[in-house]
């Protein structure tokens, strides 16, 4: 993890979770986080094939001039990419690892921007977690971004983090 969102946001989600593989959904306090909630978003597992937006920071919105809420963040990504990431998440989901992507979004016009996505497990309604607290974030922030829609998004480094306890 090298972008200061993602390190403020797995130092929030770890020390809430504790000892446990995931905090519940409801002790997230956003309050507790407000700097960096533009850049946050959370997913919820309907399914093996779908992780959906419930909700999405403004600054990820305007980088890829667009509303995400409902979307699915699979198809965000070409089907080559989507099986790397559904075992990835079914790993956060099931044994409470942190993951770590880094992606590239380009635009129409040939221009690209890397960006760091971090995803953390929460619990709400099953055993296993249902639901991710996560971030994207850019990398290097490049001047045009938000000027132009990224439409194009590709996976490029996967990690999970297993964090202590």
């Amino acid at each position: 993890m090298k972008e200061q969102v993602s390190q403020q946001l797995y130092a929030y989600w770890n020390g809430v979770r504790g000892e446990r593989m995931a905090p519940q959904r409801f002790e997230i306090e956003p309050s507790r986080i407000a700097a960096i909630l533009p850049d946050t978003f959370i997913l919820e597992a309907i399914d093996q094939d779908t992780a959906r937006f419930r909700l999405a920071g403004t600054r990820i919105c305007e980088a890829f001039a667009a509303e995400f809420r409902g979307v699915n963040f699979f198809e965000l990504f070409p089907v080559i990419d989507r099986a790397e990431l559904k075992a990835q998440v079914a790993t956060i989901s099931t044994q409470g690892a942190a993951g770590v992507f880094t992606i590239e979004a380009s635009t129409a016009e040939g221009k690209s921007a890397l960006f760091e996505v971090l995803l953390t497990p929460l619990i709400h309604t099953r055993e296993q977690a249902d639901r991710f607290l996560g971030a994207l974030t850019p990398i290097g922030r490049p001047d045009w971004l938000g000027y132009q829609p990224l439409t194009i998004t590709r996976l490029k480094h996967t990690e999970l983090i297993w964090p202590v306890g």
